[in-house]
């Protein structure tokens, strides 16, 4: 099992590509449907909160953090479809 300390880390990287937000902005007007749209702004929003979320419950439950850090990047992988 990692140390706290080291997936605090794993915590931080993994919101990093928030950076991206302002670039997939760029496309917000291409959005055909208010979803699109809605999904695209709240982007920031999820990410912050999944990388919060597994390193408060790594402690107790790592299972339920790498699952979570797990999401945040498959939805980064989404958005970023999505922006295309």
């Amino acid at each position: 099992m990692m140390s706290e300390k080291k997936f605090k880390w794993v915590a931080v990287i993994s919101t990093l590509p928030v950076l991206m937000w302002p670039v997939l902005l760029l496309h917000l007007d291409q959005m055909d449907t208010a979803i699109e749209r809605f999904l695209m702004l709240g982007m920031p929003v999820f990410a912050l909160l999944c990388g919060y979320l597994a390193n408060y419950a790594y402690k107790e439950r790592p299972e339920v953090a790498w699952i979570l850090i797990g999401l945040a990047w498959l939805s980064y992988v989404c958005f970023a479809i999505l922006g295309l």
